[in-house]
């Protein structure tokens, strides 16, 4: 007789597998990822064939992948790059409200008990896949891509707040007071907080077990969270805003938790979701299909009335940016259902309506003509001059580590090329060679004084299919673009060139 903690190694293993072979199938389709294998698991699971029923071992993956879904939300989804004024703090506490307001009288409507908790991961506008879908129309770092961003961080943090008041039966004004002041202590303190915690890793030596100790930290806390009726993953959510400062010098500590949460948990976490859905009646259709009416009316209707009070010019564009859905919204349904807040019928449409909005927001975001970037019809002959790209940063030889953390943090690279003051490149610098340096000395150590990889170049009149062939034949993330002095004019990022030529 096979247990239930082994059954569960085919479980997890059949869920990783069909739920990234269906992502890969529905890319195509434009269909989010989260979404495909949230459709995994409906399949796989009660709604459809019954084949895997949630167990305490995949419940327990689940509450994990949850935790650290938020921890890592808290410390990339919501930076605030300059203070946002008066009217985009209220213009948010309009897309707050009227979505909130018509949802709460639909389940009014269809007698709907739980429905405060219900309606705010409905009512949610999500900065995760909004941030994917302003990359995509070419206006995530314009004013108006920063504008919609900073509107959809202050939604998610008063939907957030709410969330933990309303959960917190019989002392919601105290939660609503104390949730608001550790958010408010959070953003205000949050650089404080992080020098602190990074003279305590000097002063104890941890650099070998500091990714160890982080993660210790978000369980221990998460545990005496949830002892004293603080959920144990919402509690993750602040400590990432709260970490947020200390990891932009230690890029490659988040990146240990990026791979270990979107390689192995993510899957699980949202596979889960469509798991815990529950077999799919006409009633959980036709209130799946009244909530995505609902939310996508009521969305556009408050995106274009605030679009007067931040005085935007496109106010489509400030509505279906507010659809948004799919990131943070998700995690707490699934944090609904597990702490017995509502049952699996109420969570099985809201899922449906969640995941149905998800598909739609981006293809009207898509489809709206705005102006961006024009795409360049990339080909393999042309010089590589033609990529030619002024918007790179500098790493001169006497450049300072915690400058070269900065850059990696802000710039989604592992590689970087070293150049000395004639602009000649001498090395490539890697993220990795961070690990083994004390993040107390980086201020006082200068790239040259680390190990620097070897650095290929190319002079700036090959081809794109030249520079292709060096870095797939020398498996190199970046090549150095050179004039006939042998002075960088521009590198090209392994991951930019594929993208180009996927267009």
């Amino acid at each position: 007789m096979i247990s239930n903690t082994i059954l569960s190694f085919l479980y997890i293993g059949l869920i990783i597998l069909i739920s990234k072979v269906l992502e890969e199938a529905l890319k195509r389709f434009y269909v989010p990822a989260f979404v495909s294998i949230i459709v995994s698991g409906i399949i796989l699971g009660p709604a459809v064939l019954k084949f895997i029923i949630p167990n305490q071992s995949i419940n327990f993956l689940s509450q994990l992948g949850i935790t650290f879904i938020l921890f890592l939300a808290g410390v990339e989804e919501f930076t605030l790059d300059k203070k946002p004024n008066l009217r985009i703090f209220v213009s948010s506490l309009i897309q707050v409200f009227i979505p909130l307001i018509f949802i709460l009288l639909l389940f009014k409507i269809l007698n709907i008990n739980e429905a405060l908790i219900l309606a705010i991961p409905l009512a949610m506008t999500s900065t995760g896949p909004l941030a994917r879908a302003l990359s995509e129309i070419n206006i995530s770092k314009t004013e108006i891509g920063n504008t919609l961003f900073y509107q959809a961080i202050i939604t998610e943090i008063i939907f957030i707040v709410l969330f933990v008041g309303f959960s917190q039966k019989g002392r919601i004004l105290e939660a609503f007071i104390g949730t608001s002041i550790v958010v408010i202590a959070i953003f205000a303190l949050g650089q404080l907080y992080s020098k602190i915690f990074a003279k305590v890793m000097h002063i104890l030596k941890a650099r070998e077990i500091e990714t160890a100790l982080i993660i210790s930290i978000i369980l221990i806390v998460g545990y005496f969270s949830d002892y004293y009726g603080f959920n144990a993953a919402i509690s993750a959510l602040f400590l990432g805003y709260l970490f947020r400062d200390y990891f932009k010098d230690r890029p490659e500590i988040i990146e240990r938790i990026r791979g270990i949460t979107y390689g192995f948990f993510e899957p699980i976490f949202f596979a889960d979701i469509g798991l815990e859905v529950v077999k799919i009646t006409p009633d959980i259709v036709f209130i799946s299909l009244s909530l995505i009416a609902i939310i996508m009316l009521t969305k556009i209707l408050s995106g274009y009335l605030s679009a007067n009070i931040i005085k935007l010019d496109d106010k489509w564009l400030n509505s279906w940016a507010q659809t948004a859905k799919g990131g943070v919204d998700t995690s707490l349904l699934l944090v609904s259902l597990l702490s017995g807040f509502i049952n699996n019928q109420q969570y099985s449409f809201s899922v449906l309506a969640i995941a149905v909005v998800a598909i739609l927001s981006p293809i009207f975001l898509r489809k709206y003509k705005i102006v961006g970037e024009e795409k360049m019809n990339i080909k393999l002959s042309m010089p590589l001059s033609s990529l030619k790209n002024d918007n790179y940063d500098i790493v001169y030889c006497d450049t300072s580590l915690s400058e070269v953390a900065k850059i990696f943090s802000k710039k989604d690279i592992s590689e970087i090329i070293v150049v000395n003051r004639d602009k000649i490149p001498i090395g490539v610098f890697s993220v990795k060679n961070l690990i083994y340096i004390d993040s107390y000395n980086y201020e006082s150590t200068i790239v040259c004084d680390t190990y620097l990889k070897p650095v290929d170049a190319l002079l700036y009149n090959n081809t794109i299919g030249d520079a292709m062939r060096k870095i797939r034949d020398n498996d190199l993330s970046v090549i150095a673009v050179i004039d006939k002095e042998k002075k960088l004019l521009f590198p090209v990022y392994r991951k930019d060139l594929l993208k180009l030529l996927n267009k």
